[in-house]
């Protein structure tokens, strides 16, 4: 079981979280930027997960994990349209929950300010890969990029999630794709934290995703249900998605 942990030399961000991680696990650096990288620039792997930078004009301070990929004809920062890379829940899910709890540890005892920390959507390149790819990411503003305790949380978070699936050590959970809410998925975000489920591609409200798009979320993950923001999701899309869900013998549920 091969994870490729992907560095740009050219993110802040990137160059932190990698340098916290170099001396116990090899980090795969490049001088490209992680957004221009495709399936031809990467070793061949089972994982790939991005350490990356995060970049919001409200410039909070945050720790996202998201999966890339373009939902819709819009490739505006990279990728093909409507491609999404394969995605794993379990992996997106203990990487969120384990920053969360390294987050907490460090903010208790006063050694780091006040971070969000939760899912994004599925948004940006890279698209083509063949693996289940992951991003996570510290944000919003170079202040953050280079703080030296962000760089821990991150990286000890990826590291105890590698150990924790390459020894199988986690409980067996509903995995899950969540429709609906806004970019950073706090209903999803939430329900994750509590346990209840494995999340793996987040839709937003402001992307109504074509049915090209929606085979590939169901192929390219292992899926047990699709959970629906009911509230934070367009009339039209909800009757879209439950038609494609139940066509397709997909157990879904409203949140």
């Amino acid at each position: 079981m091969k994870f490729l942990l992907i560095a740009s030399n050219k993110d802040l961000a990137s160059k932190n979280i990698a340098n916290h991680i170099k001396e116990y696990f090899d980090v795969f650096e490049t001088d490209k930027e992680l957004l221009s990288l495709t399936d031809k620039d990467l070793e061949k792997a089972d994982y790939y997960i991005f350490l990356s930078k995060h970049r919001s004009t409200a410039n909070k301070p945050s720790l996202t994990v998201h999966t890339p990929g373009n939902l819709t004809e819009d490739n505006s920062f990279g990728g093909n349209p409507k491609e999404v890379c394969p995605c794993d829940a379990v992996l997106n899910t203990l990487l969120l929950k384990n920053i969360y709890k390294n987050y907490r540890n460090y903010f208790e005892s006063g050694k780091i300010k006040e971070f969000d920390v939760s899912f994004e959507v599925v948004h940006h390149s890279p698209t083509d890969l063949k693996s289940p790819t992951v991003f996570v990411e510290i944000g919003s503003s170079e202040k953050e990029w280079v703080l030296k305790e962000a760089g821990e949380i991150i990286a000890k978070s990826v590291l105890e999630t590698i150990d924790a699936i390459k020894n199988n050590e986690y409980d067996k959970k509903i995995r899950a794709i969540g429709f609906g809410g806004g970019h950073y998925a706090p209903k999803f975000t939430k329900l994750a934290l509590e346990g209840k489920y494995y999340f793996g591609y987040l839709i937003p409200k402001y992307a109504s995703v074509s049915e090209e798009v929606l085979n590939q979320l169901i192929n390219k993950m292992e899926l047990d249900k699709a959970l629906i923001d009911w509230k934070g999701c367009r009339g039209e899309d909800k009757r879209k998605y439950i038609e494609f869900l139940e066509k397709n013998r997909i157990e879904w549920e409203r949140v």
